[in-house]
């Protein structure tokens, strides 16, 4: 024992070697068996007392056990023995400039501690959670487990019914003793703060997108007397409110969606209408007036921002286009389809029977109240399967593998929230309202989104998708074969397994940015060394006239159950004699787009 050094301990006190602990430690860590156990305890001994060191840290010392314990092939316990961190030298750079693939965000206190954690978060996952496989999919960039640093901590997305917070006040609980609660809203102002306020308490258990749906007719009832001009300036308040979410919570979100429906929508006219103070008094049917009245406020504070300021992205508009829509925004405000930044500043979604969102719309219409979302979603990079296997059959045999390895990944992350909300470390969405759970497991989606559609066709079949109709039937063919996989792992799991608009940014690039680095040649004939193409769109400056491309891109929406979007540049309607208000209407009556959104350039 004189041959071995005293150890710093973290309590802050030195203590005498003990290799008794290493011993016990790699019992319970990593479940060797106690004759292994012995034999590196050991070797870890001898190599300590041969390279003559004076003093040893507890990390020190299992740097020792991680490399010997490698050096004997013990490499699955390794990753359980070993420690998650980052070099001195990265905190550092963090400290000085923050994140590097990050220069040109807004650096505080907050982030720093954010992203030091992401890390730690991220290694974890990739030790404890996901197998090699999985693992490695991740990392070689066949796949991209979105948010993977939230992985076992937290859902990704939802979608909120106004009326949850409108009855029960903020929190929507009695069970926060310790904390003060607001009653149920009595006038608009309020009623769009606790709205505010309940979407910057759930930044803490939701790592993606959020909103609310059809607020337009749920705070109709809270007008009262209020002048155009005055609701115009509570709206400001609350969308300027929602647009510093990320300065007050400290960390990056996503834009917020608040969807809207200029009129209440059939199922909910005869709904029980929560009025000032939480109380139920008549019904929406009472309120259609008013809620024309909220939409053209929404309408001309949107108006105002984007005329300061056209790109601004938070929160997300929505609205939802019908026929009456057409007829209803001619009346309210006639210049609206000739306002381009206006324009611009909204998405047109229509009720496309085939969508996620509808099927949740039906349920909202039958219940009280209903909040539905995304638990996890994973990106799939689809030009790196076509470089691989270069025909059709075998692309769409390694496509099923992946969606296969996904279903796993997504599995793990149901079982992992489900035990979060149970050990009450998801608090808010373990609270019951009214009887039943706020956040419920089979309300959520399990999603997969694609990357690089175009450029995968491209590769196998020599053409852009809107190209050739070879092109466009592999398409519908690939999406098909997605769909009818998560239809029978829907009803295997009794889960929903959806197939998502790709949402991130960070996804693309990377597939992008690693397939230059393996295979130069085929991404520079695919993209020209561009940035793949979202999910199922085409290249940005493809040569195809305007109906066409909205009529190609309606068939592949019927297959996105979520967020499946077109974007249509102002510009492209100077080369068509359609206009703005000729294409809503046709969309809005018979077309299968799920989303719409303009362009201004």
């Amino acid at each position: 024992m004189d041959l071995l050094p005293k150890v710093f301990r973290t309590e802050g006190n030195i203590a005498e070697f003990d290799p008794t602990k290493i011993y016990e430690s790699l019992l319970k860590e990593t479940g060797m068996n106690d004759k292994d156990a012995r034999h590196i305890t050991e070797l870890v001994v001898r190599r300590i007392i041969s390279i003559g060191i004076k003093f040893l840290s507890g990390p020190h010392i299992r740097e020792i056990v991680c490399s010997i314990l490698s050096e004997q092939h013990f490499e699955d316990e390794r990753k359980l023995y070993t420690r998650i961190g980052m070099p001195l030298m990265d905190y550092e750079e963090i400290l000085i400039k923050g994140p590097s693939d990050k220069p040109h965000k807004w650096i505080n206190p907050e982030k720093i501690h954010h992203w030091s954690a992401n890390q730690i978060a991220e290694e974890y996952a990739h030790l404890r959670v996901l197998e090699t496989e999985e693992s490695r999919a991740h990392l070689a960039g066949d796949i991209h487990i979105n948010g993977l640093n939230y992985f076992v901590l937290r859902p990704f997305s939802q979608i909120w019914d106004p009326r949850l917070i409108l009855e029960h006040g903020l929190p929507p609980t009695k069970n926060l003793k310790e904390y003060y609660k607001y009653s149920p809203a009595k006038n608009l102002y309020s009623a769009l703060y606790q709205l505010n306020k309940w979407l910057e308490l759930m930044q803490n258990e939701f790592y993606g997108n959020q909103g609310y749906i059809f607020i337009d007719t749920f705070l109709s009832p809270y007008l009262s007397d209020l002048s155009e001009m005055e609701m115009i300036k509570e709206i400001r308040s609350f969308i300027y409110e929602n647009n510093l979410l990320a300065l007050t919570i400290g960390r990056e979100i996503p834009p917020i969606s608040i969807f809207s429906s200029i009129s209440i929508l059939e199922g909910l006219l005869n709904a029980p209408a929560i009025n000032p103070g939480g109380r139920m008094k008549n019904t929406y049917e009472n309120y259609q007036n008013q809620s024309i009245q909220f939409f053209k406020a929404l309408l001309f504070a949107f108006r105002k921002i984007s005329q300061k300021d056209p790109n601004l992205s938070i929160p997300k508009n929505y609205v939802m286009i019908d026929s009456k829509f057409m007829n209803l925004i001619e009346s309210i405000f006639p210049k609206f389809l000739e306002e381009k930044k206006l324009i611009g500043s909204f998405y047109f979604s229509t009720n496309n029977p085939n969508s996620y969102r509808f099927k949740h719309l039906e349920y909202l219409l039958k219940s009280k109240y209903h909040n539905y979302g995304i638990l996890q979603n994973i990106s799939l990079n689809l030009p790196r399967y076509a470089f691989i296997t270069k025909d059709e059959d075998r692309f769409l045999e390694l496509l099923k593998s992946k969606l296969l390895l996904c279903s796993n990944v997504l599995l793990k992350k149901y079982d992992i929230i489900k035990k979060r909300i149970d050990s009450k470390h998801l608090p808010f969405c373990g609270l019951t309202v009214a009887g039943g759970p706020i956040f419920k497991l089979e309300n959520q989606g399990l999603s997969v989104s694609l990357v690089g559609l175009n450029e995968a066709i491209k590769y196998i079949t020599n053409y852009d998708i809107h190209e050739n109709l070879e092109a466009i039937a592999f398409s519908k063919k690939i999406l098909t074969e997605i769909n009818q996989l998560f239809l029978e792992l829907s009803k295997k799991h009794n889960k929903t397994f959806i197939l998502s608009e790709n949402l991130s940014e960070k996804a693309i690039n990377r597939f992008t940015q690693l397939d230059l680095r393996s295979f130069p040649n085929e991404v520079k004939f695919v993209s020209n060394n561009r940035s793949y193409t979202n999910s199922v769109h085409f290249y940005e400056n493809a040569d195809i006239n305007l109906m066409d491309r909205v009529k190609i891109q309606e068939d592949f929406h019927k297959y996105i159950h979520e967020g499946a979007i077109t974007f249509i540049s102002l510009e492209d309607f100077k080369r068509t004699s359609l206009n703005i208000k000729d294409l809503l209407s046709k969309i809005s009556k018979e077309s299968k787009i799920s989303n719409l959104k303009f362009l201004v350039e």
